[in-house]
């Protein structure tokens, strides 16, 4: 088969029609790792993103301007509760593996085990471990060394060595790394794995064409089996141009866990057990900071270098910009000149807590709601416990234990605990959700879950989804290594039963 291409919407007219053998809704993890694996077999593949394709020459290294180019809902995006939760998910050609830190952790094999018992999962820790070697021999998966982690990372790993935790540097699919700390604005070098570097290109060579700043909207559903769907070509504000129709035998839906049940909500399918849109999980983050005698210049340096181990989180290091750091804090609390002096970490848990992801029509954000449950509050604590043990063990003299403005700077390791007492309360904490995940689980009952455990729709033939959203449940670490290996499999056990 002749090499396909990359497209922008400039290459399309309105009303344009295109026929494929299986049409790709989103092209990050999911929709790359699809679209790779179905191509290679010799099917003809569209892929269609709503977002651009960004060079790195194309990057601007500003939080402003990446939220509002490479981010779903420019970034803005709430999940609703007691406790308000920022949500991020990409938006441009390579998904959120163009922003985020190329975190490279596979899913716990009791993780796995759950699903095979409570969910009738086939993808078994024995049935996916190939998978994983795969996909990390495709993204060039290494772990990172002292010099890429730099200070803020070695800090934290100097302070878990002396308490003797669990702990090591972290792995991660950037092969071409420096360590400038900004991957969550796209890397500006080029450096980083991300799935527009490596498994589109490979779909391409063998056929495949990828089509830019296309918004699915309508599935074409006859009998009930799927036919295609139609597109909106979108300019540079958003705004639709015209129409694509496109004809396939088969779709996969792979636009995260916030886009992929909004496009089943939209066309009013697949909703006959009540999870559509369900269960959603964030894996959020609580952050935490400390101050050093000695430079530690946290923004340089891999973004996220070094992690810890506990039961049901992981405590990783990170880095932002300097702006974005600073606004974290109250008055006073951080001037500039002590930032050079600044480590910060994170922990990151396995959620209990859920909430649910709707669409609510043309041109508005979805409704977004999640409520942390108190294990999840009780889980926060102890991380935040840890995180202040690690810093003051590192020598640190000042702790943030939560980054927030409602918590005091602490002298002690004693002052930092006194902070954080068991009752916290959930509204004194300040999450962040990066990781959403399982709105349309899988589930070998169709009472359960939204799609069988082969990725189709229980409802639709010939739908498929290949994405987060298919986790039953909340795996408790970066996902991006999961995702890639459940889309090949699926997509490859789709292939020899036959299209």
């Amino acid at each position: 088969m002749l090499p396909g291409r990359l497209h922008s919407a400039a290459d399309l007219a309105p009303g344009a029609r295109i026929k494929a053998d299986v049409a790709v809704i989103g092209s990050g993890a999911g929709g790359a790792a699809v679209a790779a694996e179905l191509a290679r077999s010799g099917l003809k593949v569209a892929v269609f993103e709503e977002g651009r394709s960004f060079a790195p020459s194309d990057l601007v290294s500003k939080p402003s301007w990446a939220f509002r180019h490479l981010y779903a809902g420019r970034s803005v995006m709430v999940g609703r509760g007691k406790v308000l939760i920022p949500l991020a998910a990409g938006r441009a050609v390579g998904g959120s593996t163009f922003i985020n830190s190329a975190i490279c952790f596979r899913a716990p094999d009791r993780v796995l085990r759950e699903w095979e018992r409570d969910f009738g999962s086939p993808w078994t820790p024995e049935k996916l471990a190939p998978l994983f070697d795969e996909v990390e021999r495709a993204l060039d998966v290494q772990k990172i060394g002292p010099e890429i982690a730099r200070h803020n990372s070695l800090v934290f790993k100097r302070g878990a060595e002396k308490l003797g935790l669990d702990g090591d540097f972290i792995s991660r699919n950037a092969p071409g790394c420096v360590g400038c700390g900004v991957c969550q604005l796209g890397c500006p070098i080029g450096g980083k794995g991300s799935v527009d570097k490596n498994l589109l290109p490979t779909a391409i060579e063998h056929g495949a064409d990828v089509y830019s700043e296309v918004r699915a909207r309508d599935l074409r559903v006859e009998k009930g089996v799927v036919k295609g769907l139609t597109g909106e070509i979108l300019d540079r504000e958003d705004g639709a141009t015209g129409q694509v129709h496109v004809e396939a035998e088969r779709v996969f839906l792979c636009g995260g866990a916030f886009g992929t049940p909004q496009i089943l909500q939209r066309n009013g399918l697949c909703n006959g057990s009540g999870h559509l849109g369900e269960n959603l999980h964030v894996h959020p983050g609580q952050a935490a900071a400390a101050l050093f005698d000695e430079e530690i210049r946290y923004w340089d340096g891999v973004t996220q270098g070094y992690y810890v181990h506990m039961e049901d989180a992981i405590l990783e290091t990170f880095t932002g910009t300097p702006e974005l750091f600073w606004a974290a804090l109250p008055l006073g609390q951080m001037n500039l000149r002590k930032l050079k002096h600044a480590a910060s970490a994170g922990c990151m848990i396995r959620d209990q807590g859920k909430g649910h992801v709707r669409w609510l029509g043309e041109g508005r954000l979805p409704e977004i709601t999640y409520e942390m449950d108190d294990a999840d509050r009780t889980l926060f604590i102890k991380g935040a416990r840890e995180m202040a043990r690690i810093y003051f063990a590192a020598g640190a003299h000042t702790s943030f234990p939560l980054l927030n403005p409602g918590v005091e700077p602490a002298r002690s390791l004693d002052e930092a605990l006194k902070q954080l007492p068991d009752d916290l309360p959930a509204q004194r904490l300040n999450p962040y959700g990066s990781h959403p995940q399982s709105t349309c689980r899988m589930s070998e009952s169709p009472r359960l879950g939204v799609c069988k455990p082969t990725g189709e729709t229980h409802e639709v033939q010939n739908l498929y989804v290949a994405d987060g959203s298919l986790f039953p449940t909340a795996i408790g670490v970066n996902p991006q290594i999961t995702i890639l290996a459940l889309a090949t499999g699926i997509a490859r056990d789709m292939v020899r039963k036959g299209i």
